[in-house]
Formats: C-alpha cells, sequence, structure tokens
C-alpha cells in the first residue's frame, strides 16, 4: 500500500526545520474528502481543535479542520505529538506553505531546537495519517505509548545524530533521508502477515460506520479556484489544560 504521505526531503537550519512532503496520488488531498479518516485523527487527538490557527475562515484549528490541506493537518498533528512530549520546548507552532507548480507537495516548517525530535515526531504524524486515511483497524496507534517512546529515544541519543551547524544550513533528501529515519527507528510500521500482499477490497456496507461530529462535516465548504496558500499558524497564546472538557461532538 502506498504511503498517504511521503517525507521527500528535509532541511535543517538554525532555527527552523522544513520538510517537504508528497501527498499520494491515489489519497485525498483535503480533509473533506474524507471525513471519516480526518474524524479518526480527531478521535485519537482531541486537543487539535483548540490549536490557534489564524487561516481564512478561523482563528482555532476546528474551524478549518473539516477542509483543509492533509499537509496543514500533518503540521497540527505534528505540533500536538511534540507538545505532548513537554521536551521541545517553544516548538508550540508550524507553517504549511503549498509548492508552486505541485499542487500535492507542501513544505513543512518547525521551529527546531532538536531536529531529531521534530522528524520524529513528523514522522510518527504521518504514520497516524497513514493509519487514518487507509481505513482505520487495528491496531490502533497508540499516541501515549508514541510520545513516551520518542522521548525515551531523544533522551537515550548522548548527541544529535549529526552536528548542527551554526550559520550554514545542511539538507538532507532521499535516500540519505530515510536511512537518517530508519537509523532511529522511525519507519517502522505494525507488523502484517507476510502472506497477504494487499488488502482485498469490501463491500460498503461491510465496513465499520464512523460516525463523523456535526462540526467537523458542517464546516466543509464548496471547493474554490485553487489559490496560493499562505502561511496559516502564529504560537500559542494559551498553554494546554489537559483537564479542558471537549464537547465537539455534542455541537
Amino acid at each position: 500500500m502506498a504511503h498517504v504521505i511521503d517525507i521527500k526531503r528535509v532541511e535543517v537550519g538554525p532555527k527552523y526545520l522544513t520538510a517537504r512532503v508528497s501527498i499520494d496520488a491515489s489519497a485525498p488531498l483535503m480533509t473533506s474528502e474524507d471525513l471519516e479518516g480526518t474524524t479518526r485523527v480527531y478521535r485519537l487527538l482531541p486537543r487539535i481543535i483548540d490549536h490557534v490557527c489564524l487561516g481564512d475562515h478561523g482563528e482555532t484549528f476546528k474551524d478549518v479542520m473539516g477542509d483543509t490541506e492533509l499537509a496543514h493537518l500533518l503540521e497540527h498533528v505534528t505540533v500536538e505529538i511534540l507538545a505532548q512530549t513537554d521536551i521541545a520546548g517553544d516548538v508550540t507552532y508550524g507553517r504549511t506553505y503549498a509548492v508552486e507548480d505541485d499542487p500535492r507537495s507542501f513544505d513543512v516548517e518547525f521551529p527546531c531546537p532538536d531536529d531529531a525530535l521534530v522528524i520524529g515526531a513528523l514522522s510518527s504524524a504521518a504514520w497516524i495519517l497513514q493509519w487514518a486515511y487507509t481505513g482505520g483497524g487495528e491496531p490502533e496507534p497508540d499516541v501515549a505509548a508514541t510520545v513516551h517512546g520518542l522521548v525515551n529515544l531523544i533522551e537515550s541519543l548522548p548527541e544529535p545524530p549529526r552536528p548542527l551547524p551554526s550559520v550554514r544550513e545542511y539538507v538532507v533528501e532521499g535516500e540519505e533521508a530515510r536511512a537518517i529515519l530508519e537509523e532511529l527507528g522511525l519507519l517502522d510500521e505494525p507488523e502484517q502477515d507476510e502472506e497477504v500482499a494487499e488488502v482485498e477490497p469490501v463491500d460498503d456496507e461491510d465496513e465499520p460506520f464512523v460516525p463523523v461530529p456535526s462540526w467537523l462535516a458542517g464546516s466543509v465548504q464548496a471547493p474554490e479556484e485553487q489559490q496560493d496558500l499562505e502561511p496559516y499558524d502564529e504560537p500559542y497564546d494559551e498553554p494546554y489544560d489537559d483537564d479542558a472538557e471537549l464537547e465537539a461532538f455534542d455541537e
């Protein structure tokens, strides 16, 4: 099965990490094209809807989550994973940019106090979207275990896997980028039956029903003429409240 999101290029500078990501042609480009997949992401990471998101349609990610680019969702999932590690420092926001002349490629940018940490969170976010937009199923991603494993990995490293330059940037592309992710153990996927080459399609009536929150379905808007995207997000103004009650499904 093709990867829903493929990390094509990782560029690390003194302050920011920028990843060039590509959305597979068989995957939805917009979250509105598969609201059940979008709902699966929300259920795993419910606090994502409270992220500050200064886009065209509102002030929080809830206002746009039902009809935004998958790359933008990837950005917010990555930021949420980083926030849950409690070791990401100032990584409380990201930005997503369209790539000129390629409607399925995007640059996703994050502050980068630790390149291994940000790359690990980004890779974990890509796996969550892979699960969500390929029908869900078992095993469901364990976000708490993912965060715990990422923290343990970073704390076990005696030093960054490669030196960070103080002025010049370095760029990792193609096979070298994949080799780094493999070295960090971030490309591992759940074991599958080796005798099964691919999943056979099933009738719609046999697929599990995933209720879509009314606010999510209601946020879908009619497609407009595509135009260049502006960067979405700004830093959070307030810290997370772990005890906050989310009532999204009741709205």
